[in-house]
C-alpha cells in the first residue's frame, strides 16, 4: 500500500512539474502538448487513486485510519491540481482565441468606403462635442449676464432665487394643466364617440 501511495505522490509531483512548465512556456504548440501530457498523467493518477481506495478496505483496522488520511490528502492534492489545470487550460484557450482575433483583424483590409464613413462619423462626433461645449459656454454667459443685470437693477440674490423658483413652479403648473387638458379632451372625445 505504501508503494502505491509513493507512486501516486510521484505522479502528482510530475503533474505539478508539468504545470510549472506550462506557466513558463510561451508557444501555443508547446503548451498544447504539455497540457495533453498533464491531462494524461492526471488520468493515470486518478486510476491509481481509485485502486488505492479499493485496497483501503482490505487493510487492517489499525493501519486503515492512517492510510485513509494519506489517501484523503492525495485526493485533495489531485482535486487542487485538476482545478489549476482546468484554469490554465481555460486561460490558454482564451489567449489563443484573442491571438486569432487579433490576427484576423490585422489581416482584414478595410475598404476606402468604410474608412471614409468612419472618418465622417469621427468628425461628426467631434463637431457635436464642440457644439455642446459652445452651448454650455453660451448658457453660462447668459446666466452671468442675467445675474449682472439683476444686480445692476438692485435685486438681491434671494430675490433672484425666488424668481427662479417661481419659474420652476410655473413650469410644473403648466405641465399639470396640459396633462389635465389632455385628459379632459380624451374623456370628452370618448363620451362623444361612444355615448
Amino acid at each position: 500500500m505504501d508503494t502505491q501511495i509513493k507512486c501516486v505522490r510521484e505522479e502528482i509531483e510530475n503533474v505539478q512539474l508539468l504545470l510549472i512548465a506550462i506557466e513558463r512556456q510561451t508557444g501555443h504548440i508547446e503548451i498544447d502538448r504539455l497540457l495533453q501530457d498533464a491531462n494524461s498523467s492526471l488520468m493515470k493518477t486518478e486510476t491509481h487513486m481509485f485502486r488505492l481506495e479499493s485496497h483501503l478496505g482490505k487493510e487492517p483496522p489499525t493501519v486503515r485510519q492512517i492510510t485513509s488520511y494519506k489517501v484523503d490528502q492525495l485526493k485533495s492534492d489531485v482535486y487542487l491540481i485538476k482545478n489549476s489545470l482546468r484554469s490554465m487550460t481555460n486561460r490558454h484557450n482564451n489567449r489563443k482565441k484573442q491571438a486569432q482575433e487579433k490576427e484576423e483583424l490585422l489581416k482584414r483590409r478595410f475598404t476606402t468606403n468604410q474608412e471614409t464613413r468612419i472618418d465622417q462619423m469621427i468628425t461628426q462626433g467631434a463637431n457635436i462635442f464642440d457644439d455642446l461645449q459652445k452651448q454650455k459656454f453660451n448658457l453660462r454667459s447668459i446666466n452671468k449676464r442675467f445675474h449682472f443685470l439683476t444686480k445692476s437693477l438692485g435685486l438681491s440674490d434671494t430675490t433672484i432665487r425666488l424668481i427662479e423658483k417661481r419659474v420652476r413652479e410655473d413650469k410644473k403648473l403648466f405641465i399639470a394643466g396640459v396633462i389635465c387638458c389632455l385628459i379632459f379632451m380624451f374623456c370628452f372625445y370618448y363620451w362623444w364617440q361612444y355615448c
